[in-house]
This record gives C-alpha cells, structure tokens and sequence, in this order.
C-alpha cells in the first residue's frame, strides 16, 4: 500500500513539474488578435486616448464659447433679455410649487449659435 501510494506521488510530481518546463516549439502557437484591448492606466498614455482627450477638451470649450455667446448677444438685445427673465420666472415657480421635472424641462438657453461682432 505504502509502495502505490509512493509510486502515485512521484507520477503527480513529474506530471506537476512538466507544467513548468517549455514545452517544443512546434507546440506553440501565436495568435494576433485585430482589436486591442484596453488595459487600463497605461491606456492614459497611448496616442489615440490624447488625440481623444484633446478632442473631447475641445468640444466642451466650443459648446461653452457657444453658450457664452448666446449670453452677450441676450444682453445686448432687450426682447430676448425679456423671452430669458420670463422663462426664470417660471422656472423659479414651478420650483416653488415642487415641480422640479417640470423646472428642469425648461430650456433657458435656445441652442442657437450667436455671431457677435468683434468678439473672437
């Protein structure tokens, strides 16, 4: 008995130990793969996440610029200042009254790109 359980032993220990011997290389194979995976923190460096940072940094100044616009070009023409303090003021009371969904819908700004003159 001691003898099999010994024999049964050495068989998984050799059997263990090629697990981590090389095997030939014919055996091997490589596979390439066309998408690339994301790995992580180290995708923060790669060309492609900067080209896509810059872009996303870029847009947001326009869409700000945009809305910046839009703010001047209120100020400067008094029945669009009043169209802007009358849709405040329902706004503010549908707040008021807890209607906060209903004040949310409310769109103050127009979406409409301004062209100021003498201003970039």
């Amino acid at each position: 008995m001691k003898f099999i359980a010994t024999i049964l032993v050495a068989a998984v220990a050799v059997q263990s130990a090629s697990a981590f011997v090389a095997g030939p290389q014919c055996q091997r194979t490589i596979v390439s793969s066309s998408t690339q995976q994301s790995m992580g923190l180290f995708d923060f460096f790669s060309e492609d996440a900067r080209k896509e940072r810059e872009a996303k940094k870029q847009a947001e100044v326009e869409e700000q610029e945009k809305l910046q616009r839009e703010i001047i070009a209120r100020r400067s023409n008094p029945k669009k200042m009043e169209e802007y303090e009358a849709k405040v003021r329902v706004r503010r009371a549908l707040r008021m009254n807890g209607e906060d969904d209903a004040a949310d819908a409310i769109d103050i700004y127009s979406g409409e790109d301004e062209k100021i003159v003498g201003l970039n």
